[in-house]
């Protein structure tokens, strides 16, 4: 007799059976949490290049006029306008300007730095070399913020202050119309996407679960008897006697039928 009935319950669980079997296989949870998590931290977290965040913002107002009442439609027109801003900067052709802009700066550094009696190497800017641009607007106002990402601190500062010097021009010459005001200039930079510990030992442990339920799964599939305790608890009729296999070694030198797997 070595199979359990049809009928059995499949909540019948011997849960101490079932601990047993995952200390058993402990190893294996481990080994699952390994892998998964060495993949997560090589293959992944340790390739990331940490990147720095600049942000400036300024006003926008869609009129030149200087206006004595407030109204909701200037709220809408502006941001529209923002948008609109937005797309024209990461232009190619105001990238271009935006890194004349820089190279003039990068100038004026080098001649300060010669008469500081120091040396100072420029940067030369290109278009393609002025990182990733966002420009929205801040908590749907006319407010409107200008952020620039970068592999370098200082860079995407200096690349945020430029547009900003910009941005007058590019209404005034592109969309023709409306002003826009400095509020803040972008003093520092914020780093991000820097490797995280964490997601990859969230990773592992997303692995270890998954072998523990493969575990469970594989025992509740499982429909051998294994002990004498089971024909009583399946069968309803006692055990008289056990007979012993002498092929197979256990701790007590022999195992019954039902318990050899």
């Amino acid at each position: 007799m070595n199979e359990k009935t049809n009928n059995q319950s499949m909540l019948d669980i011997d849960f101490k059976d079932l601990a047993l079997l995952l200390l058993k296989r402990l190893w294996l949870i481990i080994l699952c949490f390994a892998l998964f998590f060495s993949y997560k931290w090589f293959m992944v977290e340790k390739k990331r290049v940490p990147t720095w965040t600049a942000t400036a913002t300024m006003y926008v107002t869609n009129s030149n006029d200087i206006k004595y009442y407030y109204s909701t439609s200037d709220t809408y027109n502006a941001q529209k306008l923002i948008q609109t801003c937005g797309v024209v900067i990461r232009s190619n052709q105001v990238r271009m300007q935006i890194a004349d802009q820089l190279n003039k700066n990068e100038a004026a550094k080098k001649e300060a730095a010669a008469e500081a009696g120091q040396t100072y190497t420029p940067i030369v800017y290109t278009g393609g070399t002025l990182g990733a641009i966002e420009v929205a607007p801040v908590n749907e106002t006319e407010v409107m913020s200008i952020s620039v990402t970068t592999n370098n601190a200082e860079k995407s500062k200096d690349i945020c202050n430029a547009i900003v010097k910009v941005v007058p021009e590019v209404l005034l010459e592109k969309i023709k119309v409306g002003a826009a005001e400095p509020i803040d200039n972008a003093d520092f930079a914020i780093q991000g996407n820097f490797p995280s510990m964490r997601s990859a030992i969230v990773f592992g442990l997303i692995g270890a679960g998954a072998m523990a339920v493969l575990l469970v799964i594989a025992y509740l599939l499982d429909t051998r008897i294994r002990s004498k305790e089971e024909i009583t608890q399946q069968y309803g009729i006692p055990v008289l006697s056990e007979i012993p296999n002498f092929n197979v070694k256990s701790k007590e030198r022999y195992t019954t039928y039902y318990e050899h797997r």
